[in-house]
């Protein structure tokens, strides 16, 4: 305390100023849950919990985290059962320039099986950064356009190496009824020849239509078109499949998780 109080008279002394700082100037929480079609005994419906926020913003850059759980549900041994969830944390500094928004950010995965065996761990780290662009406002639609890179810290089984990812979305113009919207994305990975689960590098990609109702928060309406891998934690498996479900998000900056 003493130390603090003499660096603080010895920055006022000196006419140094520090940049004013907010704590949480921001929060965000998300909920959405789909149907799988085609379904099948594994895989009937997806959903989505979480949350974040930004801990500290000083001088146009913010310090944040965010941690969200996704769970999947089938029928195997009862109707709406769960049978796997995978958790997502991150944290990372970002900052503005104009309408371009810049961020470094390390991301852990986590994936467990419910009520089932798994004694292997299968979890990732990602290092990486992040570009996200707002559109003009001359542009005839608003929307956003992100792109990220990043390098495997940690791969446990699964042999991630690099990821990139790219998203865009656009909105038509606001009606009585709603706005509708449309957001694409695209993941690409890199996979290690020597990782325990043998199978190439795979891209996976999403396009998704909805109406979105605007209040104290977005509700979307949305019907999508999904291709996606390692779908089972312990072996190479992929599915392309349709969804349509709900989702509830305020402050949520993500297009392509």
């Amino acid at each position: 305390m003493r130390l603090a109080a003499a660096l603080s008279l010895g920055l006022q002394l000196s006419g140094v100023s520090l940049p004013a700082a907010q704590l949480f100037p921001e929060l965000s929480v998300h909920l959405e849950a789909a149907r799988y079609e085609p379904s099948e005994r594994d895989f009937q419906w997806t959903g989505w919990i979480g949350g974040g926020a930004d801990v500290v913003r000083a001088a146009q850059a913010t310090a944040y985290f965010s941690a969200d759980a996704e769970t999947l549900l089938g029928e195997e041994r009862r109707p709406f059962e769960a049978n796997q969830v995978n958790y997502h944390l991150e944290v990372g500094v970002r900052r503005s320039f104009g309408s371009l928004e810049l961020a470094g950010f390390y991301h852990h995965v986590s994936r467990h099986a419910i009520d089932r065996e798994k004694p292997e761990a299968v979890d990732w780290n990602m290092l990486g950064l992040r570009a996200e662009l707002s559109f003009p406002q001359r542009w005839p639609l608003p929307g956003k356009a992100s792109l990220a890179v990043a390098r495997a810290t940690l791969a446990s089984r699964v042999g991630y190496r690099w990821e990139v990812a790219a998203g865009v979305e656009a909105e038509w113009p606001a009606q009585g009824w709603g706005t509708g919207y449309l957001r694409a994305g695209v993941r690409a990975l890199s996979v290690d020849a020597a990782a325990e689960i043998a199978r190439d590098g795979f891209v996976d990609g999403l396009l998704e239509a909805g109406l979105r109702f605007r209040g104290a928060g977005d509700l979307d309406v949305f019907a999508a078109f999904e291709r996606r891998n390692d779908v089972f934690l312990l072996t190479p498996s992929a599915r392309s499949r349709g969804l349509f479900g709900v989702r509830f998000a305020r402050g949520d900056r993500r297009i392509f998780r």
